[in-house]
């Protein structure tokens, strides 16, 4: 393998700003002198054109690209990105004097890790800083660091990233995809619009076909999400992914990528489009990838990652390394119906982990149900259109019996085909399939369709004035009431070899985005605690059967959801929630350790794992390094192994024996990028503008009083409303004694400890003190001035 110095390179660059392409263009100058090429796309023989062959081409043709990413143009960030998957040296250049430039690098943060040029607008400097530290020829690049340890492709697997605002459209689409074409959708969560660029690259890296989105210029974010696009879409490009972007009507196209990107004028018409688009390709995945086999990377330490940060990614491997907990224990034995936590918390886990546990004894039937969205429209018209409080109540319960019962009627017949060819008919699940095909459905239908369904035959007649809106028989013959009874006595002898039947929800916040009825929404939950209890007793009650199977469910929710519902619900401090907080540091490390044991080489097998030990070094700022990363980062698994990951990138592409201080120290600022973007997600609903509140902070000190802060957020709106949701979403800490600072989670509890925080305040004659939580403090400049205080 040739081991020269890169002699060649190709400048990415935008046009628009005449001072940058002017240094750009000087710098070149300077390297030709000293370099076999160094090329501009003004250099290319395309005259009046910018195409993306001619460009590609190009960057074949060389050994590095120079990417000058000030203005995070797209046409340069598609370059970039095809650079990374044609396995390319790639050199991110900025200039740091400009103040947009560096915001809207930390904006993007998939490059975080990558290193770059900062050369303040010097020709002669980005020249100098190139050749100083320019790469050789053979050496690992970014993609084989990036693939190091990816797998292989899986067949039926589309790359179909969500943006940050999930429109009807793209909704629709995916819905569309996960119902109708039996495809795998990969980095389609909505947790990935924070992922890393590594996680992004393994995804793209293991599809057969890549459909991103782009967004209206004009929406909220549209800039950060359009510029991850157009680099994810080059990656794509560059490892030879078929792949299609798709664009609202009005998003003006990058001349570099215009023959890949089709602008969609309705969700129908974005639906068709892409159909034929996968039809026309006939699309099947390859048993292997196109660089399979030249990924290997030598890195002594003993893991190379500790597993993905979103548990839906993490199916087969989680029973290896899930950490149960107390709650854990009390969703296991039924004896709560609500789960709570933040994103990260480990929600997603927990239910995983308790389908499998539950299943693991043939005296359980364990339905579990994850709608991937579902239409909300309808719903909240239906609810709507009913004056009586009575009736209301009535068509959400028997909504909910018709959902549940079918969806348990389902896992009956489904368990039922899963025997081996040969068994002998059984007429009890004869019946079952018989009273399914009466309600008209069918054993795969999903309970989104199902939902949507029944809620179109409730309110289609009362469009065409046959019905009264306070008519019960008019809800109970919407809602098959007597099919669904009918239903039920069917399934009874199929039930009585069960001693538990499990009914475990998750997602069903998924639908909730801002402008949503609220009041509406909040009510089609809880009417899932009464029927519940409905339930319960219904399939106890048989003449021939008197014990029958307990009932239970479990519902997974968002704090931040559970919150709203609970500002509707008649008797709140009747529902029975649990809340998962991981205030206990050691057994939120735990998590990083069991991660450790199950994933570390083979070499290591059979000797007792000690993480610190072996892979750490022992101190970060003079701090024991088991403290430190829990004092840095938010108490929640998803944070932890965030970090733990971009800590170990650092020390494998610095070819590190161990995560040294220096790696945990350049994870921070990624981490921290992380935990902000995740905060303006989930922050989407306020009528603040959140981003423009947490600006407020730069550089300002960790910690303040109370008449600062209200200072701070004065010109955005009610500054205690403000206070009060950084405060519930651990971005503020609170000092509930004298110089003792607590971080808490939901509405509620933040209520109740900023009281307490306020008393003992008052009683001590001191102002009030918040503190900015450490994960927060890299992104937004803030020294850690409180570190080694005790």
């Amino acid at each position: 393998m040739s081991n020269r110095l890169a002699s060649s390179v190709f400048f990415a660059y935008s046009s628009h700003s005449p001072l940058i392409a002017e240094s750009v263009r000087a710098s070149a100058n300077i390297l030709r002198a000293n370099m076999e090429s160094a090329v501009t796309w003004e250099d290319l023989p395309v005259p009046g054109r910018h195409l993306v062959a001619e460009i590609c081409a190009a960057i074949d043709g060389v050994d590095v690209l120079i990417a000058e990413v000030s203005s995070l143009n797209e046409n340069v960030l598609f370059e970039l990105g095809y650079a990374i998957g044609r396995g390319k040296h790639t050199v991110p250049a900025l200039d740091e004097t400009l103040t947009t430039a560096t915001r809207s690098w930390k904006s993007l943060g998939l490059l975080s890790q990558m290193g770059r040029i900062d050369y303040s607008g010097d020709a002669s400097k980005l020249a100098a800083l190139f050749l100083a530290s320019r790469p050789r020829v053979g050496e690992p690049t970014h993609l084989d660091r990036l693939l190091a340890d990816a797998k292989t492709k899986k067949p039926n697997s589309l790359f179909a990233p969500q943006p940050a605002v999930p429109t009807t459209a793209f909704s629709n689409l995916k819905k569309m995809l996960d119902r109708d074409r039996g495809w795998t959708l990969r980095g389609s969560s909505e947790d990935l619009v924070l992922a890393p660029l590594k996680f992004y690259v393994e995804e793209i890296y293991r599809s057969t076909a890549a459909i991103i989105p782009f967004l209206d210029p004009d929406r909220n974010r549209a800039e950060e999400h359009n510029s991850r696009a157009s680099l994810l879409a080059g990656i794509a490009h560059g490892l030879d992914v078929p792949l299609l972007l798709v664009a609202e009507p009005t998003y003006q196209t990058p001349l570099d990528y215009s023959d890949m990107l089709l602008n969609f004028q309705s969700s129908s018409d974005l639906q068709g489009r892409v159909r034929i688009w996968l039809d026309e390709r006939h699309l099947q995945a390859t048993t292997t990838g196109r660089r399979a086999g030249r990924l290997a990377l030598q890195v002594e330490l003993p893991i190379r990652s500790f597993g993905q940060y979103v548990a839906e990614y993490e199916r087969d491997s989680l029973a290896d390394y899930f950490v149960p907990t107390s709650e854990y224990e009390t969703m296991l034995r039924g004896d709560a119906k609500i789960f709570v936590g933040r994103k990260g918390t480990g929600k997603t886990a927990t239910m995983q982990r308790l389908v499998d546990d539950l299943r693991s004894s043939g005296k359980n039937l364990v339905v579990s149900i994850k709608p991937a969205s579902y239409e909300i429209s309808g719903l909240v018209e239906a609810i709507g259109s009913v004056d009586s409080e009575a009736v209301t109540d009535y068509m959400l319960l028997s909504l909910w019996s018709y959902l549940v019962y079918t969806e348990i009627a389902m896992q009956i017949v489904r368990h039922a085909d899963s025997r081996p060819a040969g068994w002998p008919l059984d007429e009890d699940i004869e019946r079952v399939r018989k009273e399914l095909e009466n309600l008209g459905v069918e054993v795969d239908a999903d309970l989104s369709s199902r939902l949507e369904h029944a809620v179109n035959d409730f309110i289609t007649p009362q469009k065409t004035h046959t019905r009264r809106p306070d008519d019960r028989e008019a809800v109970a013959k919407a809602f098959k009431v007597e099919h669904v009874r009918r239903l039920v006595a069917a399934m009874q002898p199929n039930l009585a070899s069960y001693d538990r039947v499990a009914v475990l929800f998750d997602n069903l916040d998924k639908a909730w985005q801002r402008g949503i009825n609220y009041a509406a929404m909040s009510r089609f939950l809880l009417a899932l605690l009464v029927a519940s209890g409905k339930i319960e007793r219904e399939l106890r009650r048989s003449s021939d059967h008197p014990a029958g199977p307990v009932f239970t469910l479990a519902v997974f929710l968002r704090t931040d959801i559970f919150d709203i519902v609970t500002r509707f619900a008649r008797e709140p401090d009747k529902i029975e929630t649990l809340e998962v907080r991981w205030s206990d540091e050691e057994l939120l490390l735990r998590v990083l350790e069991e991660r450790y044991g199950a994933l570390r080489d083979d070499d290591h097998s059979g000797v007792e794992a000690d993480m610190w030990a072996e892979i750490f070094e022992t101190e970060v700022r003079s701090t024991q390094t088991r403290d430190y990363i829990p004092w840095r980062v938010l108490p929640r698994p998803r944070d932890l192994v965030y970090f733990a990951n971009a800590a170990l990138t650092s020390a494998i592409n610095n070819k590190h024996d161990l995560v040294r201080e220096t790696d945990l120290i350049a994870a921070e600022q990624p981490y921290s990028e992380f935990v902000v973007e995740a905060l303006l997600v989930e922050g989407q609903a306020e009528e603040f503008d959140l981003e423009a509140v947490i600006y407020e902070f730069v550089g300002k000190p960790a910690t303040l009083d109370q008449t600062e802060i209200i200072a701070l957020l004065s010109p955005h709106g009610d500054a205690n409303d403000i206070r009060d949701f950084l405060v519930r979403s651990t971005f503020l800490q609170i000092e509930m004694s004298e110089g003792t600072f607590e971080h808490v989670d939901g509405a509620a509890r933040a209520r109740r400890r900023l009281k307490i925080a306020e008393q003992g305040a008052a009683n001590d004659g001191r102002p009030l003190h918040f503190r900015v939580h450490p994960a927060y403090r890299p992104f937004l400049e803030i020294p850690d001035t409180d570190l080694h205080i005790k």
